[in-house]
């Protein structure tokens, strides 16, 4: 006290040089608190950047995938298909380019895009930055090629990956942002950021004139390097500034100011470390969630196929020389039936309480997932291989427990498919497809549900592989040809109508039947053209026996589900039966029963009966067990399968049901066939139960066309001469 009142200018002066001190030193911590916090929005903001252009970069790798599958020689429809729903899936992005050889075949959507369609990458400057589809090719990975001015007029940036097949460059895919999407979606439409290179080189964004401090950040991905920038706005120093000299101004009551300086320092600390740590939080919730959507499946929240792929690949990657792994690739047993009669809610729910239940019954598997659908994948680790028919037991246990949804009482069962690291495969791609197979095997074997892959498999695999290998060319190379059946009169032996069935004269197995190469062409997409040449050829032989002077009998060809869509059927086949001079009545369509049940073809099938069309359902009674559908069917006739025929004066089950399907086909006015007829016995079972009307070797095996017509010709010589039927069938035979 005493030292104040001697001095006490001394102690203004020291009170004011301390005071500016604080001051100053609140000053900077201000400007810097302002800093931070610009910083760390823009650090944000370059997050959200680069995420959203690797998210488009994922969908670049979900094209790739696609391309590799199908391959660049698939159907335009199909590419165009997967382009448009890919396309409609996701937003911001201006088109998707699939560029076989760089040349761009496959662009969606074409509107606003035609002036790249059908040009080369790797010819017209315009199409990229130089040098830049190079780097693609040499890089073999994900490059960004912008951003620049694009051939249709607009700023964006294109991210494209190549293909190779056997280190043979196959094409570009890629997909082109707008510029104005980057920055209205993953900038934000209020952002002051802007995008420079690092020779701070305008890019793109909010590029407005400002005089603060300049703060950048770097961002790098693929082959990018970029700067994003923004400015400290001058306002924030000259606020912090007048706060400053208002203390300052304030010197009476500056002790109030040094509390409130501490205080809000105080707070200041507080509440930064809360936006630090809300923002930590933050980012870490987007982490876990992005992890989550990209490798677990949303239904059944259990591992989905990205995962199962990853983690199957590191395994084998790992795995010790001595190391087994087992494969169980698995899937529910008429699923298909549960989403079409009690909704696809109600077969989301199986799905889910059947991974729930698998999930807990803790089988000693490595991995466990859904790869889509009602497909599951498990990995087990050095299981013995005597061990596996028991746990194969213990999953099919599991699932087959009673489920009750939607107040049906549902039993469930899988079919089980089995492949073995390393002895059949050391590739997850081969153990999986060993696997799938092996499932669709255990489907059709009686008695087991599951099924280990053996090389019975691998030969059919290989043949399946041999005939996708000249299929394509075999239509183009007329190598199909037609054998056709007679269908007889069982009482009489008279032929009433024939059967065209397809035979593939194969260039190195000889004449091959259709049971041997039929889902071979299903699956290559050939199917329809196939049924188109069929329906030609029966039409033009009829014609050939018509200028003949024979009689023509009514044909039956089979028919596939695909063959009814996006197609204008009716006119076509109205416009091939004038070519030929035919009724329509000389056809008859034979359909599967699954195909008869499908009502979006009822309106179709309606308009080929009131045209005059025979429309059959071939396989009767294989696929559903009520006999109730038959009265929904808008078609003619029912061909009741060769499985039924078979167990006549074997079984009573299959007696029975031939009774039942001859009894409401003639209560519902439906003519009836049996095919299958190898005995006697069978023909007089079937004439008995008024099924007269039949087809087998009993009578006639498939002849070529060039024996079909001096069988008809004898027929009717035998006719006019009074002798005919059972006695011509019998020379037929011998």
């Amino acid at each position: 006290m005493a030292f104040f009142k001697k001095k006490p200018l001394t102690i203004i002066l020291v009170f004011i040089a301390i005071l500016q001190i604080l001051l100053f030193y609140y000053y900077t911590l201000s400007v810097d608190r302002e800093y931070r916090a610009a910083k760390a929005d823009l650090s944000s903001q370059a997050f959200m950047l680069t995420s959203n252009i690797e998210e488009r970069a994922s969908i670049v790798k979900g094209v790739s995938s696609f391309v590799q599958t199908v391959g660049f020689d698939a159907g335009p429809s199909v590419i165009n298909g997967y382009l448009s729903t890919a396309y409609h899936s996701t937003n911001h992005l201006m088109n998707m380019v699939i560029a076989p050889d760089g040349i761009i075949r496959y662009l969606y959507p074409i509107d606003g895009n035609t002036a790249i369609l059908n040009k080369s990458l790797l010819l017209d400057p315009k199409l990229s930055t130089p040098g830049m589809i190079q780097e693609t090719i040499r890089s073999r990975s994900i490059t960004v090629d912008g951003p620049r001015m694009l051939a249709q007029g607009e700023y964006g940036m294109v991210i494209r990956q190549a293909l190779f097949k056997n280190n043979s460059f196959e094409g570009i895919v890629s997909v082109t942002l707008r510029i104005n999407d980057i920055i209205s979606h993953f900038l934000g439409s209020n952002s002051e950021a802007y995008i420079t290179g690092m020779d701070h080189a305008y890019l793109f964004g909010s590029h407005t004139e400002n005089k603060g401090t300049l703060i950048s950040i770097p961002i790098r991905f693929y082959n990018q390097s970029w700067l994003i920038n923004t400015h400290l706005d001058p306002r924030a120093k000259w606020n912090a500034l007048i706060s400053v000299l208002l203390v300052d101004f304030s010197f009476l009551s500056i002790i109030a100011s040094v509390l409130y300086f501490f205080t809000r320092q105080r707070r200041f600390n507080r509440e930064l470390e809360q936006v630090v740590n809300i923002r930590t939080r933050d980012l870490r919730i987007s982490e876990r969630l992005y992890e989550k959507l990209a490798y677990y499946d949303s239904l059944t929240e259990i591992p989905n196929r990205r995962f199962f792929m990853d983690e199957f690949d590191r395994l084998l990657k790992a795995a010790e020389p001595a190391q087994t792994f087992t494969l169980f690739f698995f899937d529910l047993n008429r699923f298909k039936e549960i989403n079409d009669t009690l909704g696809h809610s109600a077969g989301d729910r199986v799905i889910r309480t059947l991974a729930r239940r698998i999930h807990n019954a803790n089988l000693p598997c490595r991995l466990f997932a859904r790869t889509g659908g009602d497909e599951f994948v498990m990995l087990f680790q050095d299981l013995p291989r005597d061990q596996i028919p028991e746990m194969a037991e213990q999953l099919s246990a599991v699932a087959s427990k009673p489920l009750i949804i939607a107040g049906t009482h549902l039993n469930l069962s899988t079919s089980i498919g089995i492949s073995l690291y390393p002895e059949h495969s050391t590739t997850k791609e081969d153990l999986l497809k060993y696997a799938d197979m092996s499932m669709y095997q255990a489907k059709s074997t009686d008695g087991q549900g599951y099924y280990l892959f053996d090389n019975q498999l691998r030969e059919k695999l290989q043949q399946k592989t041999m005939i996708a290998k000249y299929l394509h060319s075999a239509l183009e190379n007329h190598e199909f040809v037609l054998h056709y059946q007679p269908q007889v009169n069982a009482a009489t032996g008279d032929v009433i109508g024939l059967e065209a069935l397809v035979r593939w004269n194969h260039p190195e197995k000889g004449l091959l039947l259709p049971g041997y190469f039929i889902s071979a062409v299903e699956e290559a997409g050939l199917m329809t053209q196939l049924t188109d040449w069929v329906i030609h050829e029966v039409c033009r032989q009829l014609a050939a026996w018509k200028r003949e002077g024979l009689q023509i009998l009514r044909t039956s060809v089979n028919i596939s589900n695909s063959w009814f869509y996006n197609r204008n059927l009716i006119p076509m086949l109205m416009s091939i039966f004038g070519h030929y001079g035919l009724a329509p009545d000389c056809l008859e369509f034979e359909i599967t029963e699954s195909t008869a049940l499908l009502e979006e073809h009822y309106p179709l099938l309606q308009q080929m009966r009131d045209r005059g069309i025979i429309v059959s359902v071939d396989d009767f009674g294989t696929k559903y067990s009520s006999l109730n559908y038959l009265k929904h069917f808008p078609v003619n006739k029912i061909k009741i399968d060769r499985t039924f025929i078979v167990g006549i004066g074997q079984s009573s089950i299959d007696e029975t049901i031939i009774k039942s399907i001859a009894y409401v086909a003639s209560q519902l006015g439906y003519h009836l066939i049996a095919e299958g007829v190898e005995k006697r016995e069978q023909a007089n079972f079937l004439l008995a139960h008024g099924c007269k009307h039949v087809q087998g070797f009993l009578f006639y095996r498939p002849l070529p066309a060039g024996e079909i017509g001096p069988l008809l010709k004898r027929l009717e010589s035998a006719m006019k001469a009074g002798t005919a039927g059972i006695d011509e069938c019998k020379h037929a035979n011998e």
